[in-house]
């Protein structure tokens, strides 16, 4: 089947972006080691209120001082030109995505932020933008730098590309695991190559 839809992580793999998890942690008042995001879900009025005003603050500073990956818009710009659509799937904020979007003239379809479905792992974000593109499985790829993206494009039965700047174990459970937005471009290239 033809490639229709590549869905993007973008920290740490559209984006060059120096979050600082200990700050942020030790802002809200979390323990060293649980996660960020999961924790912050289960609290309760303001003081969820709270730990998300200070995760969405440091998340645009980041954005807002990032840096793009090598190769991030020429990859964008082949897919446009090859006709898949693209988008962004993210456990961050809305804001964080514009603020990065219009930093670095990113062009992407579609942006999911954990404000619209639930985060990675869970595959509901890549479901909706599959229904809204009307992409099959098969039609899809999702490209992360983080077991969460593997998780959930596996999750949602799609081929995963994980791109790494050093091994981890987890890469095992992607379809392909890459260096750098080249190796990436290379393999949707061939992809989209695909007999239907």
């Amino acid at each position: 089947m033809p490639l229709k839809l590549v869905i993007f992580d973008l920290d740490g793999t559209l984006l060059v972006q120096g979050l600082d998890f200990a700050a942020i942690r030790a802002e809200i008042g979390l323990p060293p080691v649980v996660p960020i995001l999961e924790t912050m879900e289960a609290m309760e009025g303001a003081a969820r209120e709270r730990a998300f005003a200070i995760l969405d603050r440091h998340e645009a500073q980041a954005a807002a001082q990032s840096t793009l990956m090598p190769g991030a818009l020429e990859l964008l710009a082949d897919l446009r030109r090859l006709g898949v659509r693209t988008a962004v799937l993210t456990r961050n904020s809305r804001t964080s995505v514009e603020v990065a979007r219009r930093r670095h003239g990113l062009e992407f379809d579609a942006a999911v932020t954990r404000e619209s479905h639930r985060p990675k792992p869970c595959p509901d974000g890549i479901r909706h933008l599959m229904r809204s593109f009307g992409a099959a499985p098969a039609e899809t790829v999702v490209v992360g730098d983080y077991r969460f993206d593997i998780d959930a494009g596996r999750a949602a039965g799609v081929r995963t590309i994980a791109l790494l700047a050093e091994p981890k174990p987890w890469a095992a459970d992607a379809t392909w695991a890459v260096g750098d937005l080249a190796a990436v471009g290379r393999i949707l290239a061939a992809v989209a190559a695909e007999p239907p």
